[in-house]
C-alpha cells in the first residue's frame, strides 16, 4: 500500500535522507545533471546582456557548473551561489565567485540587490515552492532578470516502452512521499508562476533530451534511480528487485527514449519610470 505525501512539517529537507549529500555517487550524479542541462541552460542566460559589474545569484548551486560559467562570462561582477550543503561547491574556484550556505526557504536577500537570479532543480522539491518566486523577485534590481528551471516527468508518461513509463511514475511518486517535490505538474504549469508578478517578458522554454545507455541523460537517471531505489521499495513505489531489472534495461545496448522535461521561465522586473515633467503652469484668465 503506498504512503500518503507527508505533511510539511513531516518532510526531510532535500539532501537530508533521499538524495543525500552524502552519498558517495552524489558528485557523480550532479555532474551528470549539469551535463545534461548546463548548455539548454547556458543557451538561454546568453542570449542576455547584464550591465557591467552585475550582480548575479544561483540558488541550490550544487556542483557549481553554472555558478562558475557565470563568474566567467561577467569577470568584473560578483556570483553569489548558494546551497544548503556546500561540500560540492568546494572545487570551482574564480575571483568573481562567492559560495554562501543559504536556504532559500528561510532566508532572504536585500530587495534590490541582483541582476540576474537562477534557481535550477530546487523549487520542485520544496513543499512552499509557489510562494518562493515572489520572494525571488523582490531580491532583483529594476531591469533584472529571474530564471527558474525544473523537471517535469510527463514525458516518461506517454513513452512506448512500459519499463521508461514504471521508472517515470515511481520516481514522481517516490519524491512526492519523501520530500514533498513535484515532478510532473509544477514545471508542466509555467511560466503561469510567474504571471501577476508585474515582471515583464515573461517566457518559457522546453528541452526534452534523448535518453540513452550511455549519454548525460542516461547516466543522470541511471545514478539517480539507484539512489532512489530503497525508498522507491520503502514506499511501495518500485520493489528492489523490479528497481534492478529496470536498471539492467536502461544500460542495455540501443536503449533509446526521451528522458524527462527540463522546463525554463523567466521574467523581468520592470525598470523604474522617470518621474513625469511638471507640466508648465498655465496663465491666469485674464493675463496678457
Amino acid at each position: 500500500m503506498r504512503k500518503e505525501p507527508p505533511t510539511e512539517r513531516e518532510l526531510p529537507a532535500y539532501g537530508d535522507e533521499v538524495l543525500a549529500f552524502a552519498h558517495p555517487a552524489q558528485m557523480e550524479r550532479l555532474n551528470a545533471l549539469a551535463d545534461l542541462c548546463d548548455p539548454a541552460t547556458t543557451g538561454d542566460l546568453a542570449r542576455w546582456e547584464l550591465p557591467a559589474g552585475a550582480r548575479c545569484l544561483e540558488i541550490g548551486a550544487g556542483a557549481g557548473t553554472l555558478a562558475l560559467w557565470l563568474a566567467r562570462r561577467h569577470p568584473e561582477g560578483e556570483v553569489t551561489a548558494t546551497d544548503t550543503d556546500l561540500r560540492f561547491l568546494a572545487g570551482p574556484r574564480h575571483p568573481a565567485l562567492r559560495v554562501l550556505r543559504h536556504d532559500v526557504r528561510t532566508e532572504g536577500f536585500p530587495p534590490d540587490t541582483f541582476d540576474l537570479i537562477v534557481a535550477r532543480s530546487v523549487l520542485c522539491h520544496l513543499p512552499d515552492r509557489a510562494s518562493l518566486p515572489g520572494r525571488m523577485a523582490s531580491w532583483l534590481k529594476p531591469g533584472g532578470r529571474l530564471y527558474i528551471e525544473d523537471p517535469s516527468f510527463f514525458p516518461s508518461a506517454s513513452s512506448p516502452d512500459p519499463v521508461v513509463r514504471r521508472l517515470g511514475a515511481a520516481v514522481t511518486t517516490t519524491l512526492a512521499t519523501t520530500l514533498g517535490s513535484d515532478v510532473a505538474a509544477w514545471a508542466r504549469s509555467f511560466p503561469a508562476p510567474l504571471r501577476g508578478l508585474g515582471l515583464g517578458e515573461v517566457g518559457m522554454r522546453v528541452h526534452c533530451p534523448t535518453l540513452t545507455a550511455t549519454n548525460a541523460a542516461g547516466r543522470a537517471w541511471a545514478l539517480s534511480i539507484a539512489d532512489l531505489l530503497p525508498a522507491m521499495a520503502r514506499s511501495g513505489a518500485l520493489g528492489e528487485a523490479e528497481g534492478a531489472e529496470a536498471l539492467a534495461h536502461l544500460r542495455r545496448p540501443g536503449f533509446v527514449d526521451t528522458a524527462h522535461a527540463m522546463i525554463a521561465m523567466w521574467g523581468v522586473r520592470p525598470a523604474r519610470r522617470r518621474p513625469e515633467r511638471q507640466m508648465a503652469r498655465q496663465p491666469k484668465a485674464g493675463a496678457a
